[in-house]
């Protein structure tokens, strides 16, 4: 999965020699946290609602322009970096937004967290409606096999297969399986000595 294909864009973008009112204004009717800065079309900063709120506290509102204020040691993102590698840049520095530019350096959009979230959801099947079932088995080639047999055995649809990293040589997965009948998948998983954590049925 690209970040070009999860960003948010078009994106607003404010210039620098914006006054900090303007900033606010644009982040309370857009519902947003965070503003590319561009001149010319190219990305110089990137001001965030926890800047206006510093520089309200620091008595700099008054007069104060987006370029006082602005953060102009900036990560970006491509539209083709994974969204796994933007997601641990994020993580590594402690930052909750990156601007998506393109190779002459114009923002074409941006990610946020929020975005992130909305992708672990999506990809832990959650909102699906689908039935929840927490396993552990070894950690090992082929410990999977067997639950998946199960499943085509009944006719069971896997929605999505989420596995944290492996610890004391076991391994969790979590499935989200589209089924009403978690019962019968639950007598089959046991019946092959597979180790249930947790179960829960479909949403309605």
């Amino acid at each position: 999965m690209l970040v070009g294909k999860r960003m948010t864009a078009p994106v607003v973008t404010i210039g620098p020699r914006d006054g900090l009112d303007t900033a606010r204004q644009l982040l309370a009717r857009h519902n947003f946290r965070h503003l590319p800065v561009t001149e010319g079309g190219r990305l110089v900063g990137i001001i965030a609602a926890s800047d206006l709120r510093s520089a309200a506290a620091g008595d700099r509102a008054g007069g104060a322009l987006v370029s006082d204020v602005m953060t102009t040691n900036l990560l970006t993102a491509a539209p083709e970096t994974t969204i796994e590698q933007a997601a641990m840049l994020m993580v590594d520095n402690k930052i909750s937004a990156v601007p998506v530019v393109n190779a002459e350096d114009e923002v074409i959009g941006i990610l946020t967290a929020t975005d992130i979230l909305n992708v672990l959801l999506e990809v832990m099947g959650v909102g699906s409606g689908a039935a929840r079932l927490e396993v552990a088995v070894p950690d090992h080639p082929g410990a999977m096999a067997p639950i998946v047999e199960v499943m085509g055995d009944l006719g069971v649809n896997i929605v999505s297969i989420v596995s944290p990293r492996a610890q004391d040589g076991m391994r969790v997965l979590i499935f989200r399986l589209a089924t009403h009948d978690l019962e019968a998948v639950l007598t089959r998983v046991a019946h092959e000595g597979i180790e249930v954590l947790s179960a829960e049925e479909a949403a309605d």
